[in-house]
């Protein structure tokens, strides 16, 4: 058992390494056209959520407990579906759909936490603090990139390292180890 637990933390670990190499291609790489970008956070975004629902069926443990994961694979496998056919809804790609993103996965995480705190288990408060950092990203979205008249990429690579830094911590937050 304790095989397939490591197997799933390596799996989430590996999802957060992708985040972060897809955060730095898109912040730092001078892509020709900002489709590009696009079809970058678009990839990264699927092969996340694969690894994401692979870590979540391999461990038959988790399929009784509270978790996010199950749920932000969907959401993350529909915003990679809504990014690639963006071009063919006529639709540009701009903060909005981060933005719900980041609402879509604070709901999942603060129900977790919901529940995590019932069943007492210790670290619950973590998941609840990735659940509120996340709406604040979501509000930063909604409302101030616009604003500010900030470029929305670099903001998106923040959020991708965010998102590795929540799935690489995923499994410590059940550790039985306080």
């Amino acid at each position: 058992m304790k095989s397939i637990k490591n197997h799933s933390r390596n799996i989430l670990i590996l999802a957060s390494l992708i985040l972060i190499a897809a955060a730095a291609a898109v912040v730092f790489y001078p892509f020709s056209n900002e489709r590009q970008k696009e079809i970058v956070i678009g990839a990264c975004f699927a092969l996340v959520a694969l690894l994401c629902f692979i870590s979540f069926s391999i461990n038959k443990r988790i399929y009784f407990r509270p978790g996010w994961l199950l749920q932000t694979s969907f959401f993350l496998t529909i915003f990679a579906l809504l990014i690639f056919f963006l071009p063919v809804l006529d639709f540009e790609l701009n903060v909005t759909v981060f933005a719900f993103l980041a609402f879509f996965i604070a709901s999942a995480q603060f129900c977790a936490a919901i529940q995590l705190s019932a069943l007492e288990i210790k670290r619950w408060w973590w998941i609840l603090i990735f659940s509120i950092i996340n709406i604040l990203f979501g509000v930063y979205f909604l409302k101030l990139c616009s604003v500010l008249n900030v470029s929305e990429y670099p903001s998106v690579g923040v959020y991708l390292v965010f998102l590795a830094v929540n799935f690489s911590s995923e499994s410590f937050v059940y550790n039985k180890k306080s």
